[in-house]
C-alpha cells in the first residue's frame, strides 16, 4: 500500500505532565512515561523524508517539560525550513530567563496555550494543579518576546461558558476580565467548543456507530502520529498508544503502512467490526476541532 499523503506530522516529545485536567484521561494512561531522546528524534526526521507541511512537536504530555525542546526545534527547522512548527502547552512550567526567546529563535511559529480557568480556584479545579499565577507570569514573559518576533503567533484556547455542565467553568465576568488582559498582552483567543471522549477515556459524547473513522476518510488520514518511543499510532485520541502500526526505529514508513497491524485496522473500520479495538468503540469519530 502507498503511504497516506500527510499534511501534518505530530511528534510526541514526551507524554509526561504534572497536570491532572478533569477532561483528560491521563488517569487511565498505563504506557511508560518518557521523553524522546535527540538521537531518536533524528531517526524520526530521517524516516519522514521530504515534507513541507505542519509539524506539531507535542503529544499527550506537557511539551515544555522537555528541556531539549529548543534543540529539537532547531534540528527540525534546519531540515525542513519551509515547514510550520506548532506547539500546545499549558505554560504551567517554570522556565529560565530567555527560554521563550530561545524557543522562538529555534523556529517555533505557533504556540497554543490551553487555559481553562480564569480564577485561581477554578483553574485548580479544572487543571488539578495550582499553576494560575505561574501561567500568568509566563504569559507576561512570552508577551515581551512576541514584540520582537513578527513570524511567531501565540494563542489562548479558552472554553465557552456552555461547553459542558460537568466542567467547573467560571463566571463570564471572570473570563471577560482575563481575556481583556490577555489581549492587551498581544495574545489571540480561540474558543474551546467541544470536549472529547478520547476513545474510551471519557464519556462526554454518544459515539456514532454509523460514521466512518476519519483516519480512513477525513482529516486524520493526513496526520502522522508518532509517540515519544517512536511508535506510529492512528490518532491523537489514542492516549494510551494502544494501537501500534509499527515503530520508526526499526521500520520505514513504507513498511509500517504496508504492515498487518495497519491493514487490520483499515479492514476493521471498513467492516465496522471494532471488537479488537476497544478505544475505537466509544470514539465519536469526529475530525479534530
Amino acid at each position: 500500500m502507498s503511504i497516506p499523503f500527510f499534511q501534518e506530522i505530530h511528534i510526541e516529545n514526551t507524554n509526561s505532565c504534572g497536570y491532572k485536567c478533569t477532561m483528560c484521561p491521563r488517569d487511565q494512561q498505563t504506557r511508560q512515561i518518557g521523553f524522546m531522546k535527540e538521537e531518536a528524534f533524528k531517526i524520526v526526521l530521517d524516516r519522514i523524508g521530504a515534507f513541507e507541511g505542519i509539524f506539531h512537536l507535542h503529544g499527550f504530555g506537557e511539551a515544555l517539560l522537555d528541556r531539549s525542546l529548543p534543540s529539537k526545534a532547531s534540528l527540525l527547522k534546519q531540515k525542513y525550513p519551509s515547514s510550520s512548527l506548532q506547539l500546545f502547552s499549558t505554560l504551567g512550567v517554570r522556565v529560565q530567563e530567555g527560554y521563550f526567546r530561545n524557543l522562538i529563535d529555534a523556529g517555533l511559529n505557533d504556540l497554543i496555550i490551553s487555559f481553562y480557568g480564569f480564577t485561581e480556584e477554578n483553574y485548580q479545579k479544572i487543571h488539578g494543579y495550582n499553576g494560575f499565577e505561574l501561567v500568568k507570569k509566563n504569559l507576561k514573559l512570552l508577551s515581551q518576546e512576541m514584540e520582537y518576533a513578527p513570524n511567531f503567533r501565540a494563542s489562548l484556547k479558552v472554553p465557552k461558558a456552555d461547553l459542558s455542565p460537568s466542567l467547573p467553568l467560571v463566571e463570564s465576568l471572570d473570563k471577560k476580565a482575563f481575556c481583556s488582559w490577555a489581549k492587551e498582552l498581544g495574545f489571540y483567543l480561540i474558543d474551546w467548543v467541544y470536549v472529547h471522549n478520547y476513545g474510551n477515556g471519557r464519556l462526554y459524547n454518544q459515539p456514532d456507530a454509523c460514521r466512518t473513522c476519519p483516519v480512513l476518510t477525513g482529516t486524520r488520514r493526513h496526520i502522522l502520529n508518532i509517540t515519544w518511543d517512536l511508535n506510529v499510532v492512528p490518532c491523537a485520541y489514542d492516549f494510551n498508544g494502544s494501537i501500534i502500526f509499527g515503530n520508526l526505529r526499526t521500520q520505514t514508513l513504507e513498511e509500517i503502512f504496508s504492515s498487518a497491524p495497519y491493514l487490520d485496522f483499515i479492514l476493521a473500520h471498513t467492516s465496522n467490526d471494532l471488537s479488537r479495538y476497544p478505544i475505537c468503540q466509544n470514539c465519536e469519530k469526529e475530525d479534530y476541532r
